[in-house]
């Protein structure tokens, strides 16, 4: 799944896909689609409406490792500083991400997930 690749009227989802993925040195076959409902409104408020995720699939899990430990470059690319990259979970493993991501809220240290449980260090600032 891939999240934050800004939307456009007429787009070519999959050309912008593989743009990200050649910033990580990639090129993968993939398919990719937009998730969910792509309401058109001319108001003001679809300049400020969040991107729809977009679905990639590929051909094998070997890719899906490779991609994903690839995505923290993502964040020194200009053009894609807000794309974030994640991997397809269940109903049940969204869940239980969530309440992961509920107790990194706690203040005072750093937090971060490491092998689905929440491990904390002291901030080094």
């Amino acid at each position: 799944m891939l999240f934050g690749l800004q939307e456009e009227t007429g787009e070519d989802v999959s050309g912008k896909v593989s743009d990200v993925l050649l910033q990580l040195n990639l090129k993968p076959k993939v398919d990719v689609c937009r998730i969910g409902s792509g309401v058109q409104s001319t108001s003001k408020d679809s300049a400020d409406r969040k991107p729809r995720p977009v679905k990639v699939t590929v051909a094998s899990s070997a890719i899906v490792k490779e991609v994903l430990s690839r995505a923290k470059y993502l964040k020194n690319c200009s053009g894609f500083r807000g794309v974030y990259l994640s991997p397809d979970r269940s109903v049940e493993q969204r869940a239980e991400h969530r309440k992961l991501v509920l107790e990194l809220k706690q203040p005072g240290k750093r937090h971060f997930i490491k092998g689905n449980a929440v491990v904390s260090t002291e901030k080094n600032d």
